[in-house]
């Protein structure tokens, strides 16, 4: 069982465990999951899982007395095995095939990933050792960006994992808000010395909103048409969303051939 369809979901599918079910969003379509698992509840209901009869749950430690992450109480329906939004999806997935046995898997799927990752590098090194990037979504009711960045109360953030990977730099956790926000006043002071942009869209209206903000639109990154748009919520999750990102930045880097 997969409490969370982001991280748990996604190492589960990498190390091809037979999952039964997942809770809290819809998985997305980048990630692999047959379409004879079903989604659940959300937030969790434990009786229903209680039902299932789940061998294994796998479930992240952010909140363990919560309603979406109830670790502590799982723990009563079946064994728990956790992951740690503070630490990266290489270190969660090595974790998780170490207490199943399954290490020789792990290590395939991030051989995988660093190969596709180098590649990238290595196509764009000039472009990744001189630029500066960000990734962001954007809260159109705040009117406000959500960068993700390393260091903010978010934790270690897909798009910002797969960034480090690649060598690139991105806006330091210090010029964000608590959980990444820079508000739309603030747009030119923060994102002035921004080169390029992943802009991550949900799908909600959100980055139609935010293009037509005249503040945005005067954006260098913006007015140079160094923006790419990655559809979907990929903030979170493991194995899969890394590389959705790595392909996102790839098309990033490849606009305009930036140097």
């Amino acid at each position: 069982m997969a409490i969370d369809s982001r991280i748990s979901l996604e190492s589960a599918l990498a190390l091809d465990l037979p999952v039964i079910g997942y809770s809290h969003s819809r998985a997305r379509p980048w990630v692999p999951v047959p379409d004879s698992v079903p989604m659940l509840t959300a937030p969790p209901d434990l009786e229903q899982i209680l039902m299932l009869a789940p061998d294994l749950i796998l479930c992240p430690d952010s909140s363990p007395n919560s309603d979406w992450w109830p670790l502590a109480r799982l723990s009563s329906i079946a064994p728990v095995l956790p992951s740690n939004h503070l630490q990266t999806w290489q270190i969660n997935l090595h974790r998780l095939g170490d207490w199943l046995g399954k290490t020789p898997m792990v290590q395939q799927r991030l051989r995988e990933h660093s190969s596709l990752i180098e590649d990238i590098r290595k196509a764009h090194a000039a472009a990744l050792a001189h630029l500066h990037f960000a990734a962001l979504y954007y809260d159109p009711v705040r009117r406000r960006a959500m960068v993700c960045s390393q260091g903010t109360s978010y934790g270690l953030v897909m798009p910002a994992q797969v960034l480090s990977e690649l060598g690139g730099r991105e806006i330091g956790a210090d010029r964000l808000g608590r959980n990444g926000e820079v508000a739309l006043e603030c747009f030119g002071e923060v994102f002035g010395d921004v080169d390029a942009i992943l802009l991550i869209d949900f799908g909600n209206g959100a980055t139609r909103a935010l293009s037509a903000e005249p503040l945005w639109q005067r954006l260098p990154a913006v007015r140079a048409d160094r923006i790419h748009v990655m559809k979907g919520n990929c903030v979170f999750g493991s194995v899969y969303t890394a590389r959705y990102l790595a392909e996102g930045w790839r098309g990033l880097l490849a606009r305009g051939q930036m140097r």
